[in-house]
C-alpha cells in the first residue's frame, strides 16, 4: 500500500502504522544478510576462490555498499512500502515495472529455496545417523516439510513478531562472534598460520576464481532490499532507513570476513591438504563440519544456529515473496485471483499458494549451487535497475528531499552496475551448475515477457480505459510534428497558459493540444461525470476559438486522477512539451511543487514547464527575460525557452548567476558563457557576489517581465525545507516565474553531470 493510496472515502488516507524503530529494521537487515550465505556458502566459495575468500566477502561488501547507498537515498526520499519494485514501476515504462516485480518475486522465492535447501542439508546431518535413508533424500524431504509447514503458517496469518525476529538475529550474531573469537585465538596461536593463507598462494584460482565466488555469494548482501520494503512502517524513515542499511551491511561484512579468516586459518586437514581445498570438498557442510576444531561443541551449536536462522529466513521470504505477487496482481499485472484475500485468515492465500509452488519446485529440482546462483542473478538484475532509477531520479527530480545523497553520481552507480554484470558472468561460466541457474533465470524472464504481452498489457489497457475515459476530442485542422499539451481547468489562468504556449508553438512551428480533466472521487464511477461534460466541452471550444493562428485541438477526459490523466495523454498524443499552471508554492509537506505537478515532473516522458503568472500578465507584451543558470540540461532548456520568446516578441534577455565567493564568480562566468554558447541565445551576462542568492535574484527580477528557471542540482536550489528554488523565487516576487524540466536523455545524464 503506497503512502498516498486512499480507501473508500477519498478524504481518508490509508497508511501503515510506523512502529519499527532503528533497532527493529537493523535486525531485519542483518537477518537477511547473515543467514544461508555464511552457513552454507562459505565452504563452496572457499573451494572456488581459495584463501582469497576473505577478499570475496570484502569486495562483495564494497559493491553491496554502493548499491546499498542507492537504496539508502531512494529509501529516505521515497519511504513507501515496496522498495525496488515500486521505484522501478514509478520511474520506468510499465513493461519495466512488471518485469521488476516479476524478477523480485522470483528472487525472493529462490532465496527462500536456498534457505530451505540449507535447512534440509542441516537436518539431514542430524537425522542421518538415526534414519537409514540416503542423506540427499533426507535433505530434500526435510526441505519440503519445512516449506510446507511455514507456508501453512503464512496462510494462517501467523508470522514471526519483530521482537522474536530481533532476538533470533542477536543470538545468531553472538554465536558467530563467539565462534570467530575462538577461531582467531586458535589461528594466531599457530606458528605457521600465515601459511594457511598462502598454500600454494593467496589467490590459487586467480581473479576469475575471486569473481566467480563473488557472484555465488552476492546474495549474502541483499538484506537492504528487505529494509526498504518495510519503509512505510519505519519511524523517522528519512533518518533511520539509511542508518539501518549501513549498520546492517557493516555488521555483515565484518562477520563474513572474520568467519572466512577463522575457517581458513584455524583448521587442520586430515591429509595435510590446503584448508580451502578441504572446505570446498565439504561444500555446504564446510563450516559446520570443521566447527568442532574451532570451539567446543562447535558443530552442534552452529547446526542449531543454522537451523534457527534458515527457518526465520524462510518464514520472512515466504511472506515477502507472496506479497510481491499479491502487489503485482493488485497493480493489474497478474490475475486478480492472486490479490484475493481469504475471508477467514485475512491473507492472500492464492498468492501464498503459487509462491509455495515456485519455492518447492526450485528447492527440490536444483542443486544448492544452482539455487544460490539463480537467486544471485535475480537480485543482481533488480539492483541494476535500482541503480538506474537513482541516476534517472537525480536528473528528473533534482529537488526531491534527500536526507542522504550518494556521492559521485552517476559514476558510482555505473561502477556498481558494471561490477555486478562482471561477477554474474563469471558466476554463470565458472561455478558448478552456474549455467543451469542462468537457463532457469532466462526461462523465468521469458515466461514473464510472454505473460506481459499476452495478458498484462491487455489488462493494463482495460484498466486505463476505466480510469481515463475520453468523452470529447476536437482535432486540429492540420497536425504538426512538435506538440504542446496545455492542461486547462482554471478559467482565470487558462487563457494566459494558451497565450504563453502560443508563443512557443509559433517559434517551433508546433501544435497546441488543450486537455480538460473532469476529476471524480475514487469511489465514483466515471459515467457519473456525464452531466458535467457539456459544460466542459463548451469551455474547451471557446478556448480553441481564441487560440489564434496556431493549430489547436482539444481533449476532454473524465478520470479519478488529474496527474495520471495528464501522463496518459502525454503518451497517447506523443507530446513534446507540457505546460502546467502553477500557483507558486504548495502548503502540503508531502509535495514539493504541488500534488498534480510533482508526479508529472517526476514521470512525464516529455519536457515539462510550470508557470506562475503575474497578475495582469500578457504574453505578447514580454520585453525583458531573466534566466538564472547553473549550466546543465535543465538550464539549457530554460535558455531555449527564453530564445523562443525572444524570436516571437523581440524581447531582451539576460543570464544571471549569483556566487557566494570569488571562486564561484569565476565558475558563474563559465556557466553563463557555456549556456549562451550551447543554446545560441543573445543575452547579457550578469554575475554577482552575494550571500543572499535568492534575494539578489529577486531584486534583479524587478527590472524584468518574466524569469525562466531550469531545475538544477545546485545546493541552494534544492533545499526542500526552505522551499525549492523556483518556489523561493516566486515567494519573493510578483513577476511571472517559469520552471522547466527537460525530458531525460542518456546523453544528458553522462554529459557534464552536475554533482
Amino acid at each position: 500500500m503506497s503512502p498516498g493510496q486512499r480507501g473508500q472515502n477519498s478524504d481518508i488516507e490509508v497508511k501503515l502504522n510506523r512502529d519499527l524503530g532503528l533497532f527493529d529494521i537493523t535486525m531485519i537487515g542483518i537477518a537477511g544478510m547473515i543467514g544461508a550465505g555464511v552457513f552454507a556458502l562459505t565452504g563452496i566459495a572457499a573451494g572456488v576462490a581459495g584463501p582469497a575468500l576473505i577478499l570475496v566477502f570484502l569486495f562483495n561488501g564494497v559493491i553491496g555498499l554502493i548499491t546499498a547507498a542507492s537504496y539508502a537515498e531512494l529509501g529516505s526520499a521515497l519511504p513507501g512500502a515496496g522498495g525496488g519494485y515500486v521505484w522501478i514501476k514509478e520511474t520506468f515504462p510499465s513493461s519495466f515495472g512488471f518485469l521488476a516485480g516479476w524478477i523480485d518475486w522470483f528472487a525472493h522465492s529462490v532465496a527462500c529455496s536456498l534457505y530451505a535447501v540449507t535447512f534440509g542439508v542441516f537436518m539431514a546431518a542430524i537425522l542421518f545417523p538415526a534414519i537409514p535413508l540416503p542423506r540427499s533424500l533426507l535433505a530434500k524431504v526435510s526441505s519440503f516439510i519445512a516449506i510446507s509447514f511455514l507456508t501453512y503458517i503464512n496462510y494462517r496469518g501467523v508470522k514471526e513478531t519483530g521482537r522474536v525476529g530481533g532476538f533470533v538475529t542477536v543470538l545468531k550474531v553472538l554465536i558467530l562472534v563467539v565462534f570467530v573469537s575462538f577461531g582467531i585465538y586458535k589461528t594466531l596461536g599457530r606458528p605457521d598460520w600465515i601459511m594457511q593463507f598462502s598454500n600454494p598462494s593467496f589467490t590459487p584460482t586467480g581473479l576469475i576464481g575471486i569473481l566467480a565466488a563473488m557472484g555465488l555469494t552476492f546474495i549474502a548482501f541483499e538484506g537492504f532490499e528487505i529494509i526498504v520494503q518495510s519503509g512505510e512502517e519505519v519511524k523517522s524513515p528519512a533518518k533511520n532507513i539509511p542508518r539501518a542499511i549501513f549498520i546492517s551491511l557493516f555488521v555483515a561484512i565484518v562477520v563474513y570476513v572474520l568467519v572466512a579468516f577463522t575457517v581458513l586459518g584455524a583448521i587442520k586437514t586430515p591429509n595435510g591438504s590446503p584448508s580451502w581445498v578441504f572446505l570446498g570438498k565439504l561444500a555446504e557442510m564446510g563450516l559446520i563440519n570443521v566447527s568442532n576444531q574451532i570451539m567446543p561443541y562447535g558443530t552442534f551449536v552452529l547446526l542449531i544456529a543454522g537451523l534457527i536462522s534458515t527457518i526465520s529466513a524462510m518464514n520472512a521470504t515466504i511472506y515477502s515473496s507472496s506479497r510481491i505477487s499479491f502487489a503485482l496482481a493488485r497493480d493489474g499485472y497478474l490475475t486478480s485471483r492472486l490479490a484475493h484475500i481469504n475471508e477467514k485468515t485475512k491473507t492472500p492465500h492464492v498468492a501464498v499458494f503459487f509462491t509455495y509452488i515456485i519455492i518447492t519446485t526450485i528447492a527440490l529440482l536444483l542443486p544448492i549451487e544452482a539455487v544460490a546462483a539463480s537467486a544471485d542473478i535475480m537480485f543482481i538484475l533488480l539492483f541494476i535497475q535500482v541503480n538506474l532509477v537513482l541516476i534517472i531520479l537525480r536528473f528528473r527530480a533534482p529537488n526531491l528531499k534527500r536526507t542522504f545523497r550518494v556521492p559521485l553520481v552517476p559514476y558510482l552507480p555505473i561502477i556498481a552496475i558494471s561490477l555486478q554484470v562482471i561477477i554474474a558472468y563469471f558466476m554463470v561460466t565458472r561455478v558448478a551448475n552456474g549455467f543451469m541457474a542462468f537457463v532457469t533465470s532466462i526461462a523465468w524472464i521469458f515466461l514473464g515477457v510472454i505473460i506481459y504481452f499476452t495478458y498484462s498489457r491487455k489488462k493494463e489497457r482495460k484498466k486505463l480505459e476505466k480510469e481515463f475515459k475520453t468523452v470529447f476530442e476536437e482535432k486540429a485542422v492540420r497536425k504538426v510534428a512538435y506538440r504542446i499539451l496545455v492542461p486547462v481547468g482554471n478559467p482565470a489562468t487558462a487563457k494566459k497558459l494558451i497565450d504563453f504556449a502560443n508563443l512557443i508553438a509559433r517559434s517551433r512551428k508546433g501544435e497546441i493540444v488543450l486537455l480538460s480533466v473532469l476529476t471524480l472521487p475514487q469511489q465514483t464511477p466515471l459515467y457519473a461525470g456525464k452531466k458535467y461534460v457539456e459544460e466542459r466541452k463548451n469551455f474547451l471550444r471557446k478556448l480553441i476559438s481564441e487560440a489564434g493562428d496556431v493549430p489547436t485541438s482539444g481533449i476532454l477526459k473524465v478520470a479519478h486522477s488529474t496527474s495520471e490523466a495528464i501522463l496518459n495523454t502525454i503518451e497517447e498524443e506523443k507530446i513534446n512539451l507540457v505546460i502546467l499552471g502553477w500557483r507558486g508554492r504548495t502548503f502540503r509537506r508531502d509535495f514539493i511543487l504541488g500534488s498534480t505537478i510533482d508526479p508529472i515532473i517526476l514521470k512525464a516522458s516529455c519536457d515539462v514547464m510550470a508557470v506562475r503568472f503575474e497578475s495582469g500578465f500578457e504574453a505578447k507584451k514580454i520585453k525583458k527575460i531573466l534566466i538564472p543558470t547553473a549550466g546543465g540540461p535543465h538550464g539549457y532548456m530554460a535558455a531555449e525557452i527564453a530564445k523562443d520568446l525572444q524570436k516571437v516578441t523581440g524581447a531582451e534577455a539576460a543570464l544571471i548567476y549569483v556566487a557566494g565567493d570569488e571562486r564561484g564568480m569565476k565558475l558563474g562566468r563559465a556557466y553563463v558563457d557555456d549556456t549562451r554558447r550551447a543554446v545560441g541565445i543573445e543575452a547579457d551576462s550578469i554575475v554577482k557576489l552575494s550571500d543572499d542568492r535568492i534575494g539578489t535574484i529577486a531584486e534583479e527580477i524587478k527590472r524584468y517581465d518574466i524569469v525562466v528557471i531550469g531545475a538544477t542540482h545546485e545546493t541552494f536550489m534544492k533545499n526542500f525545507i526552505k522551499g525549492v528554488f523556483p518556489e523561493r523565487v516566486a515567494r519573493k516576487t510578483e513577476k511571472t516565474v517559469v520552471m522547466v524540466r527537460r525530458k531525460l536523455k542518456i546523453k544528458d545524464i553522462f554529459w557534464k553531470w552536475p554533482f
